[in-house]
């Protein structure tokens, strides 16, 4: 009996001890992580981390054009500037500190181990997966909030209520259209279609074992083999009695383009409907009107840069004025960053995680910033907010 006590008391202390280690933050009795009393200040500290390359280029000389690979970290930095101007004229007191990842003398691994973040009251970045790691785990030691800008990867973080996706991951893309068709498909004839790279076989894992969204009734998934598979494996198995919605689980956007036009010649005769992944929106031929006739073609997206809202033609503006062309994305990207989070700063104060929901402060992009929970542990914050575009016969519209 003695020994069997034993044995209970050290299972249990295992299973205590585990979910300490599982659980780093003090949590309420919901399980919301607690981050304590938050302070307003009347100046806050912003790192901004992004890869400039600075070390790469002789600056010296007289440069006719900058050095393409150079350009989305100096766009995002521009963004930023335009954000910092802005705030300023607005009455913000900012002290932002540049950081060029990828400087050969003070990396991010440097950066942080000279303790210049120490200090700040919000870091953000523009980062490789690596570094988002990095600044993750270093986030989460110094309770500081971290937001990854750019890069839809969670960096392997596990309990860090302080790091901050705002580019949705694969799994909240499939989360989206699943939802969709589920709402929208939910008799029809439904298969998702992938190839043999590891990562399309983790997007069907995804969408089958989606918690909020069951498999449709009439569901087969279908390994590609090639073209013409596809056509055989389609015919063999609808059931012409419904209608048919096809998940193209293809990553590769020449590829998806190329099962389109497979598929484009079916889509009368078999009712079809076609999901594609997020790297879709790279196939600029979807808004030809004869390109893939008669079939309704969907994918998701984070971003939607309307360039005749009076938000986007000021930043426009104002990028023109510094640079003298035409903004990209990341320029948009790095001006909400740090836009949107020193609004939240300024409301709320640091930490202002349990406020995370309020997107009042939104410039452009509505974001819906959630925590995400696993065996009721909260991981990290993600970006949740998906527009689902939809193209047929080169028209768009978008919900």
């Amino acid at each position: 009996m003695t020994k069997y006590l034993l044995v209970v008391f050290f299972t249990v202390s295992c299973l205590i001890g585990n979910a300490q280690r599982n659980q780093e933050f003090e949590t309420d009795s919901k399980g919301n992580v607690i981050f304590g009393k938050r302070v307003k200040k009347e100046r806050y500290k912003i790192a901004v981390l992004t890869p400039l390359y600075l070390d790469s280029v002789d600056l010296e000389k007289n440069l006719a054009t900058i050095p393409k690979f150079m350009m989305p970290g100096l766009d995002f930095y521009q963004g930023v500037q335009i954000a910092a101007d802005t705030l300023r004229k607005q009455g913000f007191k900012l002290d932002i500190y540049i950081h060029d990842s990828k400087s050969e003398y003070l990396n991010v691994q440097s950066i942080i181990e000279t303790d210049r973040l120490d200090s700040m009251d919000l870091i953000i970045g523009n980062a490789s997966v690596s570094d988002l790691k990095l600044l993750g785990d270093f986030a989460k030691s110094k309770r500081i909030n971290f937001i990854s800008a750019v890069s839809p990867s969670d960096a392997e973080q596990v309990n860090n209520p302080y790091f901050t996706i705002l580019q949705p991951r694969l799994a909240s893309h499939i989360e989206k259209m699943h939802k969709h068709i589920n709402a929208r498909h939910p008799e029809d004839n439904v298969f998702y279609l992938y190839g043999s790279a590891q990562s399309e076989k983790n997007g069907l894992a995804y969408f089958q074992n989606d918690l909020l969204n069951p498999v449709p009734g009439r569901f087969k998934a279908i390994e590609i083999k090639d073209e013409n598979w596809i056509v055989n494996q389609l015919k063999r198995n609808i059931d012409t009695n419904y209608h048919t919605t096809i998940f193209l689980g293809v990553l590769d956007p020449s590829t998806t383009f190329k099962y389109l036009k497979v598929l484009a010649p079916m889509a009368e005769k078999y009712n079809l409907t076609v999901y594609c992944m997020p790297t879709t929106e790279a196939i600029k031929s979807l808004s030809k009107t004869t390109e893939f006739p008669n079939l309704p073609v969907y994918y998701t997206t984070a971003y939607i840069i309307d360039k005749i809202t009076p938000a986007s033609m000021y930043i426009a503006k104002k990028y023109k004025a510094r640079m003298g062309g035409l903004s990209s994305d990341v320029v948009y990207k790095g001006f909400e960053s740090l836009y949107y989070f020193a609004n939240m700063m300024k409301k709320y104060g640091v930490p202002f995680n349990d406020n995370l929901g309020d997107n009042s402060n939104s410039f452009i992009t509505p974001y819906k910033i959630t925590p995400v929970i696993d065996n009721g542990v909260h991981q990290f914050n993600e970006n949740k907010f998906l527009y689902l575009m939809r193209y047929k016969n080169g028209i768009m519209s978008y919900e």
